[in-house]
């Protein structure tokens, strides 16, 4: 059981690498437990106390999880570090909710907000694409968790010369895996914009 404080400052770093580290121990021991890890960090400033650059802790944060764990914030304000909040959820795998709302409110914003995070329509979805694909070109491929209300965006470039675009779609859940194949004709035609 873990114990926590309340302090007067915010040790965002020292906080995320103790989670990660605690949840990345929990996987070590039981290797074929299926779960997703996630963190959930809930802030009402930006870093105060210890590793306060945001420069440095999304660093750190990436060499201790290697995405591993899907690491969500939960901005108690709209002015807490939107770009360190934004980063910190894109380089793994998360969500960043604001929320700048009366006292009562706040709480059920938080509940939707974890409601949504904690039960994923999809569990380690991957996306694979044929040999017309460049790989070189592709964004992130793997998503530890498709919510819903969410999206999920990769982007690449085709081979050239490339006839169609190919895509392999799967994900699941501790139950069952989901698969879907799509094949799309690829018409070369000269495209001027504007």
């Amino acid at each position: 059981m873990l114990s926590f404080y309340v302090a007067a400052g915010s040790y965002t770093n020292d906080a995320l690498l103790r989670s990660i580290d605690f949840l990345v121990r929990q996987e070590e021991l039981d290797p074929l437990a299926t779960r997703v890890s996630m963190l959930l960090l809930i802030t009402d400033s930006d870093s105060t106390i210890g590793v306060t650059n945001s420069a440095r802790i999304l660093p750190n944060v990436r060499q201790a999880n290697s995405a591993r764990v899907s690491i969500n914030a939960f901005a108690l304000n709209w002015k807490t570090g939107h770009r360190f909040l934004d980063h910190l959820a894109d380089q793994n795998r998360g969500s960043v909710r604001r929320c700048c709302a009366l006292r009562m409110v706040l709480a059920s914003e938080l509940k939707r907000f974890y409601d949504e995070i904690s039960r994923p329509l999809l569990e380690n979805v991957r996306f694979r694409y044929d040999e017309q694909v460049d790989d070189t070109s592709l964004s992130a491929v793997d998503f530890p968790a498709y919510l819903e209300g969410s999206e999920i965006i990769v982007v690449g470039k085709l081979r050239p010369g490339a006839t169609h675009l190919s895509v392999r779609v799967a994900g699941g859940s501790t139950q069952v895996i989901h698969s879907f194949h799509a094949w799309y004709s690829v018409l070369h035609e000269n495209v001027q914009l504007f």
